[in-house]
This record gives C-alpha cells, structure tokens and sequence, in this order.
C-alpha cells in the first residue's frame, strides 16, 4: 500500500482520464437504471469520458482514471464509529488543522472532479448498527450509498441475507491500484465475491508496540542492535521482545510488583493479545486441502507453534518484567505516560494521547515468531472496519467513481494521520515513519475475525488473552477441542447460505 504522496514526475507527460463504466450484466448488483440514464442526459457523458492531454515541463500531476462529470448528486457514507473515529473520515468544513484539512480538501476534488457532495453520518454503536443498515436497503430508500462497518459485528450476516454488493461488479474501481489492498480483501471473499473494500481510504487502525526512546537508551549498551536495526534485519522476534521487557523491571518499592515499579512493558489485557498468533503468521481459520474453511490455530502446521506462543505470552503476563490490566479496569495503570514503562501495547488510535506527556516515544510492529518468518515479513490485525456496498445501489457508476477517487486521494490524508499520531518531535524522523510504514503494509484480517459474529460464543478469536489471564482454567488443547464443533457448524451454515446466493 502506498500512503504517502502520489509521486510527482519531472517530465512531460501525456495523463490520459478515462473510464471503464460497463454496467454489470449478471443480476447481481441491483441498480436504478433510470436514474443512470437521466444522470448521463444531465452530464452529456456516456460513461466513456474522453482523453485530456496535460503537459508540464516541470511535474505532471496524477488524477484517478475515472472521467471528469457533473453528477450534480451526494453520495450518502455511514459510518461505525466505534471502530472508525468520524473526524478522521469526513468533515463538513475544515477547522484549520492539518487533518481535517487534508479530509476536505479531499471531498473538495471529489466534487470538483465528479460533481459530488460527499455527505456522513454516524451509525448507532456496537452491533445495534445491523439493523439500520438492513432496513436502508430493504426499503431501498438511498439512504446510504457506502457503510464503513465494523470489525466483525453483522458482517455474516450482512453477506448471507444478501445486503452486500460484490465489489468485482462496480465499474469504476480499479482494485489493483496500490490504494486498494486487494490482498487483504480477497482473504475475506466468499465464493470469489469481495463484499468488503479495504486500502488507503480506511484509516490505520491495528496495534503496535510503542516505546520510550529515553528509557530504551539506559539500556542500548546491551542489546546487539538498535531496535530499529532488529525490525529492518527481521532480528525482531517474540523472543526478542520478552527478553527486553524483562530486562527492564525495577522493584522501585523494594517491596515487589506493585503499580508503581518500572516495567518493561504494560498495557491492556484483552484485544492486543489477538496480534502476537496474527504477527506470528498464524490465522486462526483458514482453506484446508479440502478447500474447505476449518480451524487452523491447532492444525498439524500451527499446533506446536500456537502452543510456544500461549505459554510464553501466559509467563510474560505473570512475570516481574509486565504490567497488564483487564479492559475497563479501575486502576488503569499509566506507567507509559509516566515514563516508567520501556514499551506498551497501543492501538493506533491512542497514539495521539502519548503526545499530552513529555514522553519522547516510537513505534514498532509487533514482533515475528522467529527469523525463519522473513520471507512472510510482519504481520499487523488489522482493528478497523471495511467499506461495504449495499446490494441496492441507487447510482452504480457515481458509487464506484466516488469511491475510487476517495481512495486515490487518500494519500495526504494518511500522510497527515501519521503525523498526528507521532506528534512533530517524532514525524520529523524518518526511521519511525519507516516503522508505521511496515506496520501499514504488513495489514492483514482473518476470516474468523471477519465472520466471527457466527461463532462469538466460542472466543476463538480471543484465544491468546483468553487463556493467558492469570486466572485462566482451560488450556490450549481443551479451549479448541470445546470450539471445533461450534466452529465447524457455524463455517458451513455460512458457506451453505452465501453459496445459495449465486
């Protein structure tokens, strides 16, 4: 994925604008044809667009291949904001920052380019914001014409009753430009249909590790490279992290671990956990040989593997060198903000509050299993949602030309997004910009975090935290021999009714 600017050439260019705009022929996504033709009448377009030659003796600059309309029309975006912040997605007017600047200027192009007026709304909350969607497109009210969903909640659901468009149908997107992640979009498809978008549009939104570059320095003198050479040198292991974090611990109060001491790592006990299978190049559901989607965390490839990380994460957890508090705890312990803590499990999204302390902090992917993984490289779950197209779609050719152009220009606004996270003192530098870039591009999802709304009951995406809490009764072999079953049946009433859609 590229997240920063589009690059500028210094030499004369010929940019040809130009639009595939087939409407699709197999049934599959219902659209308002008349509204279409009155919209092509309007516009005195056809859909064909026609080339427009540019040339600089200086720089050339790049516009999505989507032809220059007048819609004279909005496009309707929902949006989940538990799991996508609104203010990082639209704006209705910029309010001089950076950020929302760049998201303004963003909706700007659009209009100017395409004659449309991007508008949004936030949804209800949690999984309460199912069934308002549900109902937009059963009355076909045009309500919505994209919904940014979350992580998991309805998502199934969402697939096999049929409210979800095929993103291969809508003309107008160009899924093998690098905005779009079509890797990762694939990994979630059904029966070769991709219902949910992802790429640079969606806001980066996962969890690293971040740490205090002041503290980390007392202890330099020890380690063979910097923590920045481990990452490029795939010498960043989950080994490699314990055994810095348990360097670190100091019994400040001489009276053993207790709040106030110095860790060498701290941070919530609950979603975080879910990273370390993922960065370790494992996914907890995936294809067997028989093609069929089935339990892979305790497989014959994964077992012995999966196993090393639960009890070594499980001793991390309960050692000297760790602080890790249940979600929701009252005493949410602060050691990071107060520079008593070398690293901490943070979402991307808390980054930007680290910046409220004097704390001179960087960021790290979450570590590889071991060495061997350099071929896989680093692996990031992603925590955000995706986009989804409603099955009835009002305007086909404005959604997918809308949603392109929000995609093509999403690079300074992400560019903008990772200054925000880091704050200037570290923004300027470029080694923790190359940091946040591998964890960008190291995003993946797992189809059990995706369709796990099927299956929540069995905690399977939660493993790691769920048996590495100190008063944890289950082991490994007995948590998957108690999930298999309901795993299994809930995997084929989801193939069986999305396989009956075709």
């Amino acid at each position: 994925m590229k997240t920063y600017l589009k690059v500028i050439s210094l030499a004369l260019a010929l940019v040809m604008l130009f639009s595939s705009l087939v409407a699709c022929d197999n049934g599959e996504v219902e659209t308002n044809d008349a509204e279409n033709a009155s919209t092509e009448a309007a516009t005195g377009n056809d859909g064909n667009g026609s080339a427009e030659e540019t040339a600089s003796e200086t720089e050339t600059e790049y516009f999505p291949e989507v032809a220059r309309k007048n819609y004279d029309d909005s496009f309707f975006l929902a949006i989940h904001n538990d799991s996508n912040p609104m203010v990082y997605y639209w704006v209705e007017e910029s309010s001089n920052d950076a950020m929302s600047q760049a998201i303004y200027d963003r909706q700007m192009k659009v209009k100017d380019h395409l004659g449309v007026e991007i508008l949004a709304t936030k949804t209800e909350t949690g999984s309460r914001y199912v069934e308002p969607f549900k109902t937009a497109v059963k009355n076909k009210d045009g309500s919505i014409d994209a919904l940014l969903t979350h992580v998991y909640h309805g998502i199934d659901g969402f697939v096999t009753e049929n409210y979800l468009a095929d993103f291969k149908n809508i003309p107008g997107l160009n899924l093998d430009a690098d905005y779009w992640n079509y890797d990762l979009m694939d990994s979630i498809s059904l029966h070769d249909r991709m219902y949910l978008g992802f790429g640079d549009f969606n806001i980066l939104y996962t969890h690293v590790i971040a740490f205090n570059k002041d503290l980390l320095s007392k202890y330099e003198d020890a380690l063979d490279e910097s923590v920045y050479d481990m990452v490029e040198n795939y010498h960043w292991t989950l080994d490699q992290m314990i055994s810095l974090a348990n360097m670190v611990y100091v019994d400040t109060t001489a009276d053993g671990k207790t709040i106030d001491d110095t860790f060498g790592i701290v941070g919530v006990h609950d979603i975080a956990f879910c990273g370390f299978l993922h960065s370790s190049n494992i996914n907890i559901i995936e294809l067997n040989e028989k093609g069929e989607y089935a339990l892979s965390v305790y497989n014959d490839i994964n077992k012995a593997k999966t196993t090393d990380i639960v009890e070594k994460i499980g001793a991390l957890v309960k050692s000297n060198g760790a602080w890790f508090w249940k979600m929701n705890a009252a005493d949410k312990a602060l050691q990071f903000h107060k520079g008593t803590a070398l690293m901490s499990l943070s979402s991307t999204n808390s980054l930007p509050g680290y910046l409220n302390y004097d704390l001179n902090f960087g960021v790290l992917p979450y570590p590889i299993y071991n060495e061997d993984q350099k071929d896989v490289g680093y692996r990031s779950l992603q925590w955000g949602g995706y986009i989804a197209i409603p099955s009835y779609v009002r305007n086909v050719n404005l959604t997918g030309d809308t949603l392109e152009m929000l995609s093509f220009y999403s690079a300074e606004v992400n560019n903008t997004f990772y200054n925000k996270l880091l704050g200037k003192q570290v923004a300027d530098s470029p080694i923790d910009k190359r940091m946040l870039e591998i964890v960008w591009d190291g995003l993946c999802s797992d189809f059990c975090q995706t369709y796990y709304s099927c299956m929540i009951s069995t905690q399977v995406l939660y493993v790691v935290p769920y048996l590495t809490f100190e008063d944890a009764t289950k082991n490994l072999s007995s948590f998957i021999a108690g999930a298999e079953k309901t795993v299994n049946k809930s995997l084929k009433k989801l193939m069986t009714l999305s396989a009956n859609l075709q």
